[in-house]
């Protein structure tokens, strides 16, 4: 081979390299540009988020708390809480997580019957989009509230459980409220994730307990307010209370009676009122449907041109559904002492807010 056949050679060599690392350069750009505003979920991100809350129907894990009443979740144990059912829980319980994700990212989820942080460590494994906010109440039964958050749209800045004092009303031990504050796209708010007594004893026998949860709720709300009387406040949670029942009612009334005695504008929208109306509901018990878990937004987010109400609903799909019947209720993990192997006995809630 001669030289000058050589250096074409070469010099078509260098030509063929620079055009596939133009190429190479080209593709990488394009699936950048695909993939940027995308989410794990497969959707791109928006400026519309979704912020949910979820009675999980006690997701417990199988080992023995010697500082809890947990003996009925242990293999050993009425309920027969096995390693298998466990799993299935966490597969259904995500399975939730992933549908409320699917249209609009979730920015927050509030839960309800958790046993502990473990069990949601268990739950979040695979899914590093989501960090968790839990601390072990004075539950004697060790069902706690909690809050998982998406890093890309809120950011906590402090949180707590609520104190309560059980001299306060006699007789009464309530669970304590998840207090959040946090970053909600570079904007404060205050999230307040509640689990009220329930109505096993009767509903008007155990109204006086609800009656006590709302008044912590307000005096909670009070404080917060204080400093800022136009704060970002959020609140959700399992109230086992219909948004028309007298301890619903009663949080928007004390406030309008402290906005006119110490000039704080705090005032509450409840989205879910008009779904009690139209017969809808989150839980069923025989025939009937009763709308106990709800999420409620302070007028001063959608009253700032920061953000706009988009839409409130109860997320049903039929799959949620036992039978997959709608005219069932919740496909329930258990009912009595009964394994059915399905979500949980409660349907999620959710708001969507645009940014």
């Amino acid at each position: 081979m001669d030289q000058i056949c050589f250096n074409k050679i070469m010099k078509c060599m260098n030509i063929n390299r620079i055009v596939v690392l133009i190429a190479a350069v080209l593709l990488s750009c394009s699936y950048h540009t695909d993939t940027t505003n995308k989410n794990k979920y497969g959707k791109a991100n928006s400026s519309i988020c979704r912020i949910a809350f979820y009675n999980v129907e006690n997701l417990f894990d199988t080992e023995d708390d010697p500082h809890i009443n947990d003996n009925e979740f242990l293999p050993t144990g009425k309920l027969k809480w096995t390693e298998e059912r466990y799993r299935g829980k966490l597969k259904h319980v995500k399975e939730v997580i992933d549908g409320l994700n699917k249209e609009h990212t979730l920015a927050f989820l509030g839960m309800a019957e958790v046993e502990n942080k473990a069990v949601l460590e268990e739950l979040l494994k695979n899914d590093s989009a989501y960090q968790i906010i839990h601390y072990n109440s004075s539950d004697n039964r060790g069902i706690d509230v909690c809050l998982l958050y998406n890093t890309s749209y809120f950011t906590p800045l402090t949180s707590y459980l609520s104190s309560y004092k059980s001299d306060a009303t006699p007789k009464v031990n309530l669970r304590e409220v998840l207090v959040v504050k946090g970053l909600l796209w570079n904007d404060t708010i205050h999230v307040l994730v509640n689990h009220w007594p329930s109505r096993r004893e009767g509903e008007e026998e155990s109204e006086y307990k609800r009656a006590a949860a709302a008044a912590l709720t307000e005096r909670l709300i009070d404080s917060i307010s204080r400093n800022n009387e136009f704060c970002n406040i959020i609140i959700m949670g399992d109230f086992n209370d219909q948004p028309n029942d007298r301890s619903i009612v009663s949080i928007s009334t004390m406030l309008q009676l402290r906005s006119t005695t110490t000039n704080h504008a705090v005032e509450l929208t409840n989205p879910f009122a008009a779904m009690q109306d139209a017969g809808e509901g989150t839980c069923k018990y025989k025939r009937d449907w009763f709308l106990f878990d709800q999420i409620f937004i302070s007028n001063s987010m959608t009253n700032k041109k920061r953000y706009q109400f988009v839409s409130a609903k109860i997320y049903n799909p039929e799959w949620l559904y036992y039978k997959q019947d709608i005219h069932s209720g919740p496909y329930r993990t258990y009912l009595g002492n009964k394994y059915y192997g399905g979500y949980s006995d409660h349907f999620p809630v959710y708001v969507e807010l645009k940014k």
